[in-house]
């Protein structure tokens, strides 16, 4: 049987493609070698977010993640929660209460865009109503925001589950050991091992979207993916240990973790760590548990050092070595054939759960280009359960040249994302002095959240 399209990996990024494809009209055909949405993602922090901390270095990635969040909360209503999250800022800590602040003024204005609401700053006291275990020695208050938490498994079930009802085939445990070649070299199809059978698949396109391994499945094709991986991990605890999100700076003050409220229970995480090994080695240490368990403790002491597990993900990033806050998130649809010189072979590399409708789109996009057909883009006008979705507000996506420059120029585009926070403070220290800017209590929290 002969496929349009062979999608390898079947993790959120691939299950958005086979969505994507099937709802274009393309045959469709997704394989994963485990079971789908196992791996990377479900080791996440189970967030769709507008991208918060991109807005230091990479404003125009915030921009892109908050513009197509709204889009995957709008098609998947039934899998997203509003998480209300506490930022609490101490006189310890590297940036002061009216720098973060600063920092969520700025991201009010992509919050509109997936349906958030605006930053709430709140004093000791409404802090310590609303964490009566929270250390008090020191805090100066806290900022609130909320992103959405999603069932990130549920989510990949019901992308493949909309594919398949439109068309598209999955096969799970099976393994892509060979790309076959046909004349000039093209990619015509698949190889696969599934327990001890072998099978030969074709297909007019072959999109790797394998995620960790996607520099594995390249090779397969004779071409390099320069890739690096951060390994992130989680402590999972069985009981519910917070009423809502929490954002905390770390025990050593170079990053933040969260504390979030997740299937009954508490996640906390990730660690950010460069991993040199393959996805398959990936473990989480008693070091980076014990940074995890402190980091917490430093602000909540009763916080319990007994967790009930780990969870383990490698978030795959583009790019040659250098300074972490320099490194790009953003995805790349790679097309080989331009690229390598090896025709029906495309990849999509990098990105996160937060925009990977966006990923797909752009990816078959390219797809459809090179295969002369498919319809337009629909996955943001039908919802997963497959009706359609009724209201579509007007945000545009940034300016794509200026995005493609900005990537290849990592420095401009740490400038461009300070020249807006400067201008951005100046004008809240310019209202604070002027007597605005309020301080909310408990109960409005409470209230402005619905919690």
């Amino acid at each position: 049987m002969k496929f349009d399209v062979v999608i390898v990996g079947g993790g959120i990024t691939g299950a958005g493609l086979a969505r994507d494809c099937a709802l274009r009209g393309l045959k469709t055909l997704v394989l994963d070698k485990a079971l789908p949405g196992r791996a990377t993602t479900a080791a996440s922090s189970h967030l769709i977010h507008g991208g918060l901390r991109y807005l230091l270095y990479d404003r125009l990635t915030t921009h892109t993640t908050a513009w197509d969040a709204g889009n995957i909360i709008r098609v998947a209503p039934d899998l997203v929660t509003r998480l209300p999250i506490l930022w609490p800022v101490y006189k310890s800590h590297l940036h002061g209460i009216e720098t973060v602040e600063t920092l969520l003024e700025a991201y009010d204005g992509f919050q509109r865009m997936k349906g958030g609401l605006s930053h709430l700053r709140l004093g000791p006291s409404a802090v310590g109503e609303l964490l009566p275990a929270i250390a008090t020695g020191g805090l100066v208050g806290a900022l609130s925001f909320d992103e959405w938490w999603v069932d990130a498994v549920g989510l990949v079930e019901k992308n493949l589950e909309a594919a398949r009802r439109d068309g598209a085939e999955l096969r799970t445990g099976t393994e892509v050991v060979e790309l076959l070649r046909g004349p000039g070299g093209k990619v015509r199809g698949v190889r696969t091992r599934r327990e001890d059978a072998l099978e030969e698949i074709e297909a007019d396109i072959v999109v790797n979207a394998a995620g960790p391994w996607v520099d594995r499945v390249a090779a397969l094709a004779g071409v390099s993916i320069p890739l690096r991986l951060r390994k992130g991990t989680h402590l999972v605890y069985d009981k519910p240990l917070t009423p809502i999100g929490l954002l905390l700076e770390a025990v050593d003050g170079k990053r933040h973790i969260f504390v979030l409220p997740h299937a009954g229970g508490t996640l906390v995480g990730p660690t950010d760590l460069e991993h040199t090994g393959t996805p398959e080695t990936l473990r989480s240490d008693e070091d980076e548990c014990r940074y995890l368990v402190d980091s917490v403790r430093r602000y909540l002491p009763d916080f319990p050092e007994n967790y009930s597990s780990t969870r383990v993900g490698a978030r795959p990033i583009l790019g040659q070595a250098v300074a972490e806050k320099l490194l790009s998130r953003e995805y790349q649809v790679l097309n080989h054939a331009e690229r390598d010189g090896v025709d029906g072979f495309v990849s999509i590399a990098g990105g996160k759960m937060s925009d990977f409708r966006l990923m797909a789109k752009d990816t078959v996009d390219e797809v459809c280009r090179k295969l002369g057909r498919g319809d337009d883009c629909a996955s943001h006008r039908i919802r997963l359960d497959g009706q359609p979705v009724t209201s579509i507000p007007h945000f545009e996506r940034p300016w794509r040249p200026l995005k493609k420059f900005l990537r290849h120029h990592p420095r401009l585009r740490e400038l461009h994302a300070l020249a807006y926070l400067g201008a951005g403070f100046g004008t809240h220290v310019l209202r604070r002095l002027a007597g605005g800017g309020a301080v909310s209590d408990a109960a409005a929290f409470r209230e402005h959240y619905g919690a």
